[in-house]
Order: C-alpha cells, then structure tokens, then sequence
C-alpha cells in the first residue's frame, strides 16, 4: 500500500504589522492579537486546515468567522459619514492563490457582516479609503493558469448605503516585449520537461499523466517567460501579501505575482523572510525539477484532505488509478466555487485538468460522475462536498506510462502502429488484445500537446518495435461501462452525463419517461442536433434531469409532445423558471403521437437532405424500431408512425412535400400491416419500399444491424434489455455520436440470435455500454457479453 505523508513549511513566528498613521493590519502564520479601540481585540489564527478570526470586546466575542484550507491576509479600519468598517482580506490556499473579502459594519459593541465578495482567481486588491479596486484574470477553457485570454478590473466602494459594485472593464491580456531582460532563463526542450515530468512522478510513484496535465495547465510546460509580460514586469514585492517582485529575469510569475515557475508554486507565502526563504524563492524560479519537485509535494498534501473529510475519496482510493485523483487536482487548485463541475462543467480547473489528459496523454478517460456529487457552499466561501465517497460505474485507468522493463500489458486498440524507433518509421500493426511485454525504458516526445510516450515492445511472437503509451493497458483490453441510475430518469441522466461530459451540445431533447413514444422519433432530432435525450414526469420537472439541464446549460430544450398526452404545461413553466432567462424553451407537438412525429421530421429536415423515411409502429410497447434509432439518427433519416391497417396522411405529406424515394418499414406485418406496404408502394414504386424484419424482436434487432453496420469493425456496443424501450432511447444519440449499435438482450441471459451475432459476427472486440442497472440486464449477462466480446 502506497502512503502519502503531507509535507509541510516548519511554523512561523506570526505578527501583526500596523502602519503609521493608519489602522491597517497584516497577519501571517500562526496566532496574532491585536487591540483595537473601545477594548475591542482582533485574534487571528492562520493554520494549515482552518484559519480563524475573531473581534471581541471585554472577552465577548463581536464577530468570528473560520477559513478552511485558507489564511486571513489583512484587516484595514475606515471611516465613511462617521460610520466605522473593517475591510478583512482572505487569500485560499492552491495555486489559483484566490482572493476573497469582507465588509463589517463597526457600531459601538455590535460587529454586522455588511459584504461578501466572491473569490477571484490569482487577484490582486488595493484599497484606497472607501474604494476596493479589484483585478484578477479571466481564462477561456484551452487557457493555461499563466496565460489568461482577459484581465478584469473592478471597483467596490464603501457608502452609508451600502457596498456599490461597479462595471467590469475588461483589457486583453496581450503579451508585449520587454526591452530589457538579465539572467534569462532558457526553457529546456519538451522532449527533456516529459522526461523530468515522467521522472519525478514515477519516483514520487503517482501517475506520470496527472502530473504533465497540471503542469500543462499551470504554466504551458514553461519555466521561463519567452515574452515577459507587462503586467509581469509590474509586480513589486510586498511580503505582507506574499507578492514577489519582478527582478529583470524572465522567470515565469503569475498574474498574481506569487505563483512561481512551471508547476506555479506559492509556498513561499508562508515562510519567514530571510536568506533561506531568498533562496527558496530563487531556486524555485531557476531550477525546474526542484519546481516540479515542490509541486508533486503539494499534490500528495491535497491527496491526504481526504483523510480529514476536505474532499471526498473516488472508488477504493487507491492512489495508483488516475480517476481516483479528481478531488485532489481540485484542492491543488482550490477548493472554490469556480471549480463545481456542475456550475462551471468546462472550466472547472480538475475538469480541464482531465480533460488535457484525455487529449494530450491520449488516454481514454472514464468521464467522471459529476451528475452524482452534492456540493454545498459553506459560510466562508469554500466548495465542499456532501458525499464521502464517489463510485465510477466505468473502467479505471492505471498510469500506462508507469509500466517499467518486464511488465506485460493489452493493447487496447485495433490497428496500433508499431514503430521501428520512438515517433519513427511505421513497421506493422497490432490488434487489440496483443499481450506484450516492455523490453527496456521510455522515451518522451519533443510536444507539450503530445504527452504520452513511447515503449520497446515485444509480442508474444517475437515482433519487437516501438509503440504509443496510452494503448497499453495492465489490466485488460475490453472495457465495460454502466451507464445506469436509480430509475430511467436518472439512467437517461448518466448517459447525457457521460456522452456530453466535455462538449456542451447546444440544445437538450426533453421526452417523457413512461411514454416514451414521442422520445423514439425525437432520438433523431437529438442525434441531428448532437443533443442529449433527458426525461421528465409528465406533471413535474423530474429534479436528477432539472440538474443535468442546469450543468449543460444549452441554448434550447426541445420539449417533445402535447401539453395533454405527453409533458405538461406545468413541467414547461418550470423550465421558463429555472432556465428561460438564457434558453429558449421550445415544444414540438400534434395532435396525437402521429402529427407529433411528422413535426419532429419536419424539424430534421431542416438541416437534413434525407431522401429515405424509416416508418414503424406508433405502439409504444413494440421495440422493433429501438436498433434503427441510432443509425436513423447518424444519417439524419426520420422516423414516422404508422398505424397498423392505414397509412397516415401526414406520411403521405411528408413524402410529397420533401420528395423522399424511399422508406423502409421496421418490424413485421402485425405492428404495420402489408395494406400500409402496399399503399407506400403505389406512391414510391414497389422497388423503393423495404421491410427490416424478424421472428423476434431479437431476430429483427440482428437484421437491422446485419443491413445498416459493418459489426466487423464495430469498436463499441450499447446493450440494452429488450423489453424497456427507455434506457435504449435515451442512448440513441450516444450511440449515434459514436457509430455503434444498439443490441437487445434478455435480463438474465444473452438471447440466442444475440450469440450468434457476436460469436460469428463481431470480431473487434468492441467495448460494452450497458444501459441500466442490473435489474435490466444481470451481472451474469454482463459477464457473458465480456466474454463473447473477446
């Protein structure tokens, strides 16, 4: 077992500094007292986990407020219209360095909490009488932490009425030249900053790839400033506020002017001044393996909050499967209300971290579960969980650049190439499953945007050669994900959760949960539009898909079917609610589930040139026609409601009116009779009309996929029990995003047509999306398609 101990600057001898002729005081590490007037005493006490401070008078205390895993940096005294306010400053610790602070109201033996600031990354404040001017910088999602796309200004001021907030200015952060620069730093190569990175991390035994994705977040891979900034070159040293000064290098400081080198380190903050902490500072700005060093510390300090209930743990804990990090990449940035996945999905610093990994590292993370945290705000500002611990329904990922000479792994991929040197000449390919063996040491890529690295490999028949570390796997090479909650509403929740984890589609599909008729033709309008499909109760906003909508934060929601029959005008009141402010709230309906799916064709062939129509059965207990949503949804071909004995005239319509020449029928001759066969074909011609069809459900779900797929190389498989239509609805625009299929199965055993399909059929060794829990498809099912998938 693997044991982080937390690594700590020694204690502090702590003061209180009051400028001459001005009541402003600056508090460091450990306990400071301070008299005020009227008897009144400020107590401070700036600790490792919680900071407190306290006004008392005579002993009784006026106003107390505790800081977790921050410091109280100041307090200053003003007067405005012969009213006392006390300004008190707070900075968190992590390397966002976030500033937040208070305006108290000072009245005789009564201390009022007037203002509470929000906490703004790396900001920097100056306060002049009544007015607080704030900067800080703004950052687009591709943004490293050092390099910002805007600086915000803003000014609070102090009044008898109040605290007036002021406009935001906005400046683009725009990196202009400096004209002088001495003892320049040269940043060495990325080839040789991915073999310091992959070092350190392997002697520190974490994963090599969180470590490169912070860095890269931080800094870029930067020790250095190629281009100084201005506001660089402005930074003066304050050691009160823990600002260092700009000294005529190039070394890469923060905006804030704490943060230090390409990991950002601030530690300096807290030590005593003096030649050690010079010397600290200076080493920190020229040595870059004792940055990353430095920084690999506080990254294991933040691993061990979970011991103390700061964050909550993932899975098992173990500090070896990189998924298991979430929470303490968070706690090395802060933890701060900008960083809830649920309010800020694509900004937040951990979501942007993983994210970095899955596209730099190439490593196909299991999207984490943010649609089951429950965070809170405590009163001092700081995000926290009420979850103790977080499951991952997916596969987990140890470091595959972790494996070392002899260690065996899977390859994970069909068709990887293997190389005659790193990077070099491609010599053959290997499919997925190859076991191989490691036969000497890495090496790294000359790439910051390139972070995996490359391994000697030999097969088991004697190929040797160079592959690509993120398609080695030690554990195995099928993956298998649970896409599942406690109902369908929450099912049809994890699958948006996951499928759109990273890409904020631009509208969400609202269907109803226990009618979901309406959701099997709107399952192609959610794929046309690459929008989740979510479900609500017909007379209430289900809450799981309330906070999903809310995390996603769309442009529109489409609302399929009628006020009466399908969701209610109460659930669309509720959506105007909490999200018509910043979406349109749209309803796409008909008279009956008929003219319901004739309008949602029309909205498809507003951007499809489709000149094919799928028509099945309006029978919402038929599941005929779930494999061909995926694929209808792919290829943006609608899908139209027949009734059994007669063809409906809205398809007559809809043929006529968009000149479609084909249509294939789902199902057999009971949901759709041949009188609407034969009427289709005296109006397209007996050679422009198809049935897809079988002895079973199961049968037809094979034939659909024999026609439309090529299951040779199919690489994913969405699973889904055959009875329920809901969960496989839900996951229609998933596995239409993705290519895949859509199988049927029976909740206890995998059906037959089923095992002939992937017995004889299916030879890529695709990986599993189960949809639902186990109550719609068994452990032992799952574990039959595992097998038959190899």
């Amino acid at each position: 077992m693997l044991v982080f101990f937390a690594v700590f600057l020694a204690p502090q001898i702590s003061f209180a500094d009051q400028e001459t002729g001005s009541k402003e005081f600056y508090f460091e590490r450990g306990e400071t007292k301070t008299e005020l007037s009227d008897n009144k005493k400020i107590i401070v006490s700036n600790e490792k986990k919680i900071s407190k401070f306290t006004i008392q008078q005579n002993g009784r205390t006026l106003f107390d407020k505790e800081l977790l895993d921050g410091n109280i940096l100041s307090l200053k005294i003003i007067t405005v219209d012969n009213q006392e306010y006390a300004l008190v400053v707070y900075r968190q610790k992590g390397s966002d360095n976030a500033l937040s602070f208070d305006v108290l109201t000072i009245n005789g033996s009564k201390v009022n909490h007037q203002f509470n600031s929000d906490y703004y990354s790396r900001g920097k404040i100056m306060i002049d009488n009544n007015k607080i001017k704030l900067q800080y910088p703004e950052y687009e999602a591709e943004d490293s932490m050092t390099e910002p796309s805007r600086i915000i200004e803003q000014e609070f001021v102090v009044t008898s009425k109040g605290v007036e907030v002021g406009e935001k200015r906005t400046e683009l952060a725009k990196l202009k030249p400096t004209s002088f620069m001495s003892l320049q730093g040269s940043n060495p190569d990325f080839s040789e900053v991915n073999d310091i990175l992959t070092e350190e991390a392997l002697k520190a035994e974490i994963s090599p790839e969180i470590l490169k994705a912070i860095a890269s977040q931080e800094s870029s891979w930067e020790q250095y400033w190629s281009v100084v900034p201005k506001r660089i070159k402005g930074c003066k040293k304050d050691s009160k506020k823990g600002t260092l000064a700009y000294d005529g290098t190039n070394a890469k400081l923060g905006y804030d002017c704490i943060g230090v080198g390409i990991m950002q380190i601030s530690n300096h903050m807290y030590m005593d001044e003096g030649p050690a902490k010079e010397a600290y500072i200076n080493r920190l700005k020229t040595d870059i393996r004792f940055n990353i060093q430095e920084g690999i510390k506080i990254l294991k300090q933040k691993w061990n909050y979970s011991n103390s209930g700061l964050i909550p743990t993932v899975n098992d804990n173990d500090p070896m499967v990189i998924e298991n990090w979430y929470f303490a990449i968070m706690a090395y940035n802060g933890l701060l209300p900008r960083n809830n996945p649920l309010e800020r999905p694509y900004v937040a610093y951990q979501e942007r971290v993983f994210e970095r990994m899955k596209d730099y590292s190439l490593i196909d993370l299991t999207p984490f579960p943010t649609h089951t945290l429950k965070p809170y705000i405590r009163s001092d500002g700081i995000l926290q969980f009420k979850n103790d611990n977080i499951k991952i329904n997916g596969p987990v990922h140890l470091s595959s650049q972790s494996l070392a000479q002899g260690d065996t792994a899977y390859v994970t991929v069909n068709g990887l190439n293997m190389r005659k040197t790193p990077g070099g000449t491609t010599i053959g390919s290997l499919s997925k499953g190859t076991k191989v063996t490691v036969t000497g040491k890495y090496s790294g890529n000359n790439s910051r945007v390139n972070q995996y690295i490359w391994m000697p490999i030999k097969t088991s028949n004697g190929q040797t050669g160079w592959v690509a570390s993120s398609y080695l796997d030690k554990n195995g090479y099928i993956k298998s994900y649970a896409l599942e909650g406690v109902n369908r509403y929450d099912t049809a929740v994890s699958i948006g959760n996951h499928g759109w984890h990273w890409d904020r589609p631009n509208s969400v599909i609202l269907g109803r949960g226990d009618l979901p008729i309406d959701s099997l033709t709107g399952s192609v309008l959610a794929s046309n539009l690459n929008s989740p499909l979510l479900l609500t109760q017909k007379d209430m906003l289900t809450e799981s898909t309330a906070k999903e909508i809310a995390r996603l934060t769309p442009e529109n929601i489409f609302i399929l079917g009628g006020k009466k029959g399908a969701i209610s005008a109460e659930v669309e009141y509720e959506l105007n609610k909490r999200f018509g402010n910043n979406t349109n709230i749209l309803r796409i309906d008909g008279e009956s589930r008929y003219d319901t799916a004739y309008q949602i064709a029309k909205k498809v062939m507003e951007t499809s040139g489709s000149k094919e129509i799928f028509i099945t059965t309006g029978d919402e207990t038929s599941s005929d026609p779930l494999a061909i949503a995926p694929y209808a949804g792919e290829n943006n071909i609608p899908i139209l409601l027949s009734r059994s004995k007669t063809l409906n005239e809205n398809i007559k319509r809809f043929i006529r009116d968009y000149d479609i020449k084909k249509a294939t029928i789902i199902g057999g001759t009971m949901p759709v009779s041949n009188k609407v066969e034969n009427e289709l074909a005296s109006i397209l011609g007996a050679n422009n009309v198809e049935r897809v069809k079988g002895a079973t459900r199961f049968e037809t779900n094979v034939d659909i996929l024999h026609r439309y797929y090529k299951l040779g190389s199919t690489s994913k498989l969405f699973i889904a029990q055959g009875f329920n239509t809901t969960d496989a609805l839900s996951a229609a625009p998933m596995a239409s995003r993705n290519g895949s299929p859509i199988l049927l199965t029976k909740t206890g055993s995998v059906p037959g047509e089923i095992k002939n399909l992937l017995t004889n059929h299916i030879h890529g060794k695709p990986n599993l999306y189960f949809l639902g829990g186990t109550g719609a498809i068994s452990k032992n099912t799952r574990s039959e398609f595992k097998e038959m998938a190899k």
